[in-house]
């Protein structure tokens, strides 16, 4: 169990502070606000980022300087969504999934916590394929050298448990570890994406600033739709960190302020030039490993190890964070184990989509984020407009019925679901394709949750949710 073997050392984080308890005390809020800028940073320099720019050059490409445009805007929405999430840590002292129970109910938020669990399961599974598929091209020296098992090469079965291996030291030791860690990487994947641009800019600018694409509105909001799901299914994440934060109203906002400037910042670069990458080396919407050597040459080691980095750093908030909703369920194991069987379950599912990863990634993590944004809306309505206190019920209905209305009222514009899997939604073809569930999810269930609580509920409860509420 995750227990502090020193209570009276409270000035020390040790194991305790993995626990799903209220962090109170100032003296374990050491961390500063701009430790959460470099964890965001880091984290976003990633391969699921630079996958999606992919996508989108294929399937959905704009002029360049509108590219840069609609990139940017989506990023900046969906960063202030997980810097709102952010700033409620502070306050509250708790991992986002336990908050989410003081709103939905004990019952209710743990079946929020499930999905959340599932959520990162998922990005577990994606930056492992990524990430192993890199450190296995390294390991064979290009050549896929190795004897096959059930049709898996042998190199990249041993780079998966390598590299998740990575993933659980730079957990093991709590969230002291994965900032020292995200920090490291801020700057080490930071100059590794520098060398990146340098290399496509000299290369392949003539190339990006040639393609002779046209603007249209429909291309405009998928992409920004799906530059827009990447970065907000951050927000179930958030205040698992910012909860060491110190409780002050500069604290606060700065924690907000910083989260959306570091996952912002670095999830519009990524995409931006994965963008220019898939149009200069025509990538035809998906990366296999030849990447490297098309994009570095003779230094093709180098996009290898920034791609096996970029897993890694994503996937350490995976993994703390899927720890974290697996407490809020309710899962009782000792740390280890819990983390040996999370280990089984990604490490299987790696191995089974490893060789239909391109299939795997725009399907099913894209469905997946459906649940996040009418979430979202409830959270944000709870906390800064409702201000509802913390609740210790079982089902608190109204935030519940505003999420299964926000959610349902979407669904006629889920055009992924029938891009991807087949299923026709009612509206489909309507908007051309382009998938506008999660900002009618969001706004419809924000606004519902507010009119329950006020006028159908009459829970207008006055004041805020504080530490110890």
């Amino acid at each position: 169990m995750w227990r502090q073997k020193n209570m009276s050392d409270s000035s020390k984080l040790t194991t305790a502070d993995e626990t799903l308890d209220i962090v109170t005390a100032d003296e374990k809020r050491l961390s500063k606000p701009s430790s959460l800028f470099y964890l965001w940073f880091a984290s976003n320099l990633s391969v699921g980022d630079f996958f999606l720019g992919v996508v989108i050059e294929y399937y959905y490409a704009l002029p360049f300087v509108d590219m840069i445009i609609t990139l940017l805007l989506a990023n900046i929405a969906g960063g202030i969504l997980v810097g709102v999430m952010s700033y409620i840590g502070p306050v509250s002292g708790k991992g986002q999934m336990e908050v989410s129970k003081d709103f939905f109910g004990i019952s209710g938020g743990k079946a929020f916590s499930l999905l959340q669990f599932v959520n990162t399961v998922g990005w577990l599974t994606v930056n492992l394929i990524i990430s192993a598929g890199a450190l296995g091209y390294i390991l064979s020296a290009q050549d896929n050298f190795g004897f096959s098992i059930l049709g898996y090469n042998a190199i990249y079965l041993i780079a998966i448990f390598i590299t998740f291996g990575c993933i659980y030291l730079t957990i093991r030791f709590g969230h002291k570890s994965i900032r020292r860690f995200e920090w490291a990487m801020s700057f080490f994947l930071g100059l590794l994406f520098i060398y990146m641009a340098i290399r496509i800019f000299t290369s392949g600018a003539n190339a990006v600033f040639a393609h002779n694409e046209t603007w249209n509105i429909y291309n405009f909001a998928a992409a920004f739709m799906l530059s827009f799901s990447y970065i907000m299914s951050w927000g179930p994440y958030a205040s698992d960190y910012s909860r060491y934060i110190k409780n002050t109203g500069r604290n606060k906002i700065n924690s907000a302020v910083l989260t959306l400037a570091g996952s912002a910042m670095a999830s519009f670069l990524v995409e931006l030039l994965s963008y220019m990458a898939a149009a200069y080396l025509n990538l035809n919407g998906s990366v296999s490993n030849g990447i490297y050597l098309d994009m570095f040459g003779y230094f093709w080691i180098i996009g290898a190890i920034t791609f096996f980095l970029g897993g890694l750093a994503a996937n350490s908030l995976n993994l703390y964070s899927n720890l974290m909703s697996a407490r809020a369920i309710g899962i009782a194991f000792e740390k280890n184990f819990l983390i040996a069987a999370i280990s089984i379950i990604v490490i299987i599912l790696s191995i089974m989509f490893f060789n239909t990863f391109t299939s795997y990634f725009e399907g099913f993590l894209f469905v997946l984020d459906y649940w996040i944004t009418p979430w979202l809306g409830v959270m944000i309505a709870e906390f800064f407009i409702v201000k509802k206190k913390a609740s210790i019920a079982k089902v608190n209905w109204s935030p519940i019925l505003s999420y299964i209305i926000g959610i349902a009222a979407s669904y006629p514009f889920m055009d992924t679901i029938t891009i991807y899997f087949g299923v026709n939604v009612p509206f489909y073809g309507a908007t051309n394709g382009v998938d506008i569930s999660y900002a009618v999810s969001f706004m419809l269930s924000l606004i519902l949750t507010v009119v329950f609580e006020k006028f159908v509920f009459g829970r207008n409860i006055p004041g805020s949710m504080a530490v110890g509420n």
